[in-house]
């Protein structure tokens, strides 16, 4: 695929997408980054994931784990050292950010306000997604053990929302795969974890919506036909960039 020749900003621009679990932000996110020049794509959760391996036999790496597990938030510190850990070390090469995972409660947003200037040129989009939906895709994840591919096995087609699945062709795996047996599913995607998760999400992430809107960088898209309304959300994000640059000069 070709990059897209939206404008891209001189310093590192940040463009934090928030959701509930299963709203796609890190589809969307992946496929953003792909069509941006000099940008990359940033899992909080990912982050975090690394960190508790890396630190897998430390208090607070068995900790983390069994946060990510239970699909509570993690420590705001631990996640913002994290996170402002992996901006510093990759700004210098990317002028864009697409961060998925952070802010997610009202004091990480309050940190992330006090985070260097370099890195506050942030704005923030909305994945707005019912519930029901966002359960249903989770349950339907899978990755696959041989090549590596993400996928989902369930179908959305409910008012107003249409999203196949997102099976794997067969060109992109070296063997034929089972899905039985090389089909993976994260150990956090279970039905009780995934409510937690949402429940979480309307308690403590919510209020950033507030915290974005009051400061006028709050932008909401609502993804109905999911990875096919990509070029729709590429041009919001077009617009975003373009007017962060027009209010930075």
């Amino acid at each position: 695929m070709h990059a897209s020749k939206m404008a891209t900003p001189l310093t590192t621009t940040i463009i934090s997408l928030i959701g509930a679990p299963g709203s796609g932000k890190g589809t969307y996110g992946s496929m953003l980054a792909a069509r941006i020049r000099n940008s990359t794509f940033l899992s909080v959760g990912d982050i975090l994931r690394e960190h508790s391996e890396q630190y897998a036999n430390s208090t607070i790496g068995r900790a983390m784990k069994e946060t990510l597990r239970s699909g509570a938030l993690a420590d705001s510190s631990f996640a913002n050292e994290a996170v402002l850990e992996r901006l510093k070390r990759i700004s210098h090469r990317n002028s864009v950010v697409i961060l998925d995972g952070f802010p997610r409660n009202q004091e990480q947003a309050e940190i992330l306000s006090k985070w260097p200037h370099q890195f506050q040129q942030i704005a923030a989009l909305h994945f707005d997604v019912p519930d029901q939906i966002c359960i249903t895709k989770l349950l339907g994840r899978r990755k696959c053990s041989i090549c590596k591919g993400s996928f989902n096995v369930n179908g959305v087609d409910v008012n107003g929302f249409y999203m196949p699945p997102i099976l794997p062709s067969y060109e992109s795996c070296p063997k034929p795969c089972d899905q039985e047996t090389d089909w993976k599913k994260r150990e956090d995607d279970t039905e009780e974890t995934i409510r937690k998760r949402i429940r979480v999400y309307h308690e403590q992430t919510e209020p950033v919506l507030r915290f974005w809107s009051e400061r006028h960088r709050l932008h909401t898209f609502v993804p109905y036909k999911g990875v096919k309304d990509i070029d729709e959300m590429v041009n919001m994000v077009d617009k975003i960039l373009t007017d962060i640059i027009q209010y930075s000069k």
